[in-house]
């Protein structure tokens, strides 16, 4: 679940409301991405820094983007050792009022599904293994 979590590029391809998505640096522990929501049909760049630790956790923070903060969350607790039960949380609130009245609904239910759609990818890709 951590490498699908880890695995950026291919948001486009799971997450209806991720337009584009890149990593833009990467170190130890560390990396910086550039993600573009479609919200409610407007494009939106932001950026964020992704610090982690393998297998365990992941902590997100905005860097800069049409947010005045964004902050998640993914922790992982190993079950077995084919599974694991996934944490997510996030908090946000868009800079301007007409975003926020816009698209704070949409990109919440998108939050709210993205677990979900990470759960579905990990099924998806361990059936191609």
């Amino acid at each position: 679940m951590f490498d699908v979590v880890m695995d950026i590029d291919a948001y486009p391809l799971f997450l209806p409301w991720v337009a584009d998505s890149r990593i833009l640096t990467r170190g130890e522990g560390e990396l910086t991405a550039e993600l573009v929501a479609d919200l409610a049909g407007m494009r939106h760049a932001f950026q964020t820094v992704d610090r982690f630790v393998p297998a365990k956790m992941v902590e997100i923070r905005l860097l800069n983007g049409p947010f005045n903060f964004l902050e998640s969350l993914w922790s992982f607790e190993p079950v077995d050792d084919h599974s694991c039960r996934a944490h997510f949380s996030i908090a946000f609130e868009f800079h301007n009022m007409m975003l926020r009245m816009l698209a704070t609904p949409v990109f919440s239910t998108a939050c709210k599904s993205m677990v979900h759609a990470f759960e579905r990818r990990a099924v998806e890709i361990g059936r191609s293994r």
